[in-house]
């Protein structure tokens, strides 16, 4: 069922089976007439992957394939899912346009920025938001530098990953402090996973840092963090080519209903998530887990509509006017609601109300 107002894309190739697909949670009684169990969606959707269909799933951080497991979201799949971690967004993006993976998760800022660098061939299906989080980005300075506010940080220099959801924060933050990463600030672009030690061995004044990254480098001063610029938004995109394919775009539905009912499990397991995730991965304290997930918790997965498209754009929009972004784009023609009916769907049968979308600080 397609939401109007985003335009409708040509599938070129589909076969029946896979235009059975979208709407196929429509069929079953989705329109929260309560007609349907969860089972028989589950069941519906897996039975419409044919055989020896093989999906690789680009992940950060173990994000997805931790809980995949964890809340036996897993049981049953029809196809071979493999999972393949990534350092950032824009890693991910780079391994779907490639062919080195079928679907991938991203943050809110390297999709808009790929799109305005010239890609056109990626397209989000579905998509998580968590208004008013701190999106677990935290602008650090060194300890006994002087520095004690962001206004401080006009001629120093500060480490961030170009095209990632820190860019992104780190552009807005300053932005909101007068100050500009093109002139203001001597701008330091390092991978990810180089960040930290960066900051670490004190090659840098300041950095964005990830929440996990904070307490591994001692817990330096904070002059910032990512709430009030960021919307905590977790993105699966493909490649457009993909959905030419039934078989693997019967595989993304099938994953898609999954990945709502894994993110529903962690939000309803808070402390199974931080053990497993924070402690397990990340190596942090039950203690440090517990905080960061308290500060950003989780939000929730939305429908692809118009009120998600027209915050995509107000990203996009603010990506632009604080000069992460190089050019004006139009986000809509990369968003896909094909999926919308089965996300609302889990989400019903999880007992989940998304809350609205709009952010408690700007």
């Amino acid at each position: 069922m397609t939401d109007p107002h985003i335009p409708a894309r040509k599938c070129s190739g589909l076969c029946r089976r896979a235009a059975l697909i979208a709407g196929l949670a429509l069929s079953l009684g989705i329109g929260f007439a309560g007609t349907a169990r969860a089972e028989d969606l589950a069941a519906r959707l897996a039975a419409a992957v044919p055989p020896g269909v093989h999906l690789v799933v680009a992940e950060q951080n173990d994000q997805a394939s931790i809980p995949w497991t964890l809340s036996k979201a897993s049981e049953g799949v029809p196809y071979e899912a493999e999972f393949a971690n990534f350092n950032g967004g824009p890693a991910v993006l780079e391994a779907l346009i490639s062919g080195g993976a079928d679907i991938g998760y991203i943050g809110e800022a390297p999709l808009p920025i790929a799109i305005a660098a010239g890609v056109e061939d990626l397209v989000a299906v579905a998509l998580s938001a968590n208004p008013g989080t701190a999106g677990n980005y935290y602008v650090v300075a060194q300890p006994d530098s002087g520095i004690r506010s962001v206004a401080d940080l006009r001629g120093r220099t500060v480490a961030y990953p170009p095209g990632t959801g820190r860019h992104m924060a780190l552009a807005s933050i300053l932005h909101k402090a007068g100050l500009s990463l093109e002139t203001d600030v001597k701008g330091v672009e390092l991978a990810g996973a180089e960040v930290a030690p960066t900051f670490s061995s004190r090659a840098v004044d300041a950095a964005v840092v990830l929440g996990q990254q904070y307490f591994r480098i001692g817990e330096p001063p904070i002059l910032a963090d990512g709430r009030g610029h960021n919307w905590g938004w977790n993105i699966i995109v493909v490649h457009k080519s993909l959905l030419d394919d039934p078989a693997k775009t019967a595989a993304v539905a099938d994953f898609v209903r999954r990945a709502v009912q894994f993110y529903n499990w962690q939000r309803a397991n808070p402390d199974a998530w931080i053990q497993a995730s924070y402690v397990g991965q990340q190596g942090l304290t039950f203690e440090q887990g517990k905080r960061l997930f308290e500060n950003d918790g989780l939000g929730s997965y939305y429908r692809i509509d118009d009120r998600a498209a027209e915050v995509f754009q107000e990203i996009a929009d603010g990506l632009k006017a604080t000069g992460a972004l190089k050019r004006d784009i139009s986000i809509a023609p990369y968003l896909d609601p094909r999926f919308n009916d089965i996300v609302a769907w889990q989400n019903q049968a999880d007992g989940v109300v998304p809350r609205d979308l709009v952010q408690p600080t700007h």
